[in-house]
């Protein structure tokens, strides 16, 4: 969005966040490794699945470790980065490599985790979490800039905001 802002292709100031996701750790059903915590990704032997350094997904999930070593102390950050099996091109493809049972855990967004219902989930305290935000604005070039505006509308709705929530989404507004 910032790129469209820099390049007058939306109007300055008009984008507008319109949603959060939050990142959280998910598990196979049945949890055959017995991941009971955040703590335990570092336990030896965990096969763990991150997205690659150069997504956001990837970026924000090695944020978060380096967040939780200060929670669990020196050495964290080291035993589960230690324990990471593949670094996934996308969050799709960490939840369907720990659907296939290829991994003990992986960590996604909120919002792919909801999409499988067989998945088991982990949350990661708000505190050492990363809030994704993902804005929003009409095009300056837009053919229909009053249905475009009528759309964020909806979205920024209470009725939008809970369709939004009921697939994984963190609303900005209750």
């Amino acid at each position: 969005m910032d790129a469209l802002t820099r390049g007058t292709l939306v109007q300055a100031n008009a984008a507008q966040t319109f949603l959060t996701n939050r990142l959280v750790v998910v598990l196979p059903g049945g949890n055959p490794a017995g991941i009971l915590g955040l703590e335990d990704l570092a336990r030896p032997g965990i096969k763990l699945l991150l997205a690659a350094e150069e997504v956001p997904a990837g970026r924000y999930a090695r944020q978060v470790l380096l967040n939780l070593d200060a929670l669990y102390g020196p050495g964290y950050l080291e035993a589960v980065l230690g324990n990471v099996v593949s670094n996934e091109e996308n969050v799709r493809q960490v939840v369907t490599k720990v659907l296939l049972g290829e991994a003990d855990a992986g960590i996604v967004y909120r919002s792919e985790a909801v999409s499988e219902r067989t998945l088991l989930t982990l949350a990661i305290p708000d505190g050492y979490n990363l809030i994704a935000e993902y804005p929003i604005a009409v095009l300056a070039s837009a053919e229909s800039p009053t249905l475009a505006s009528a759309f964020i509308q909806y979205l920024l709705s209470a009725q939008g905001q809970a369709e939004l929530q009921a697939w994984g989404f963190v609303p900005i507004q209750p």
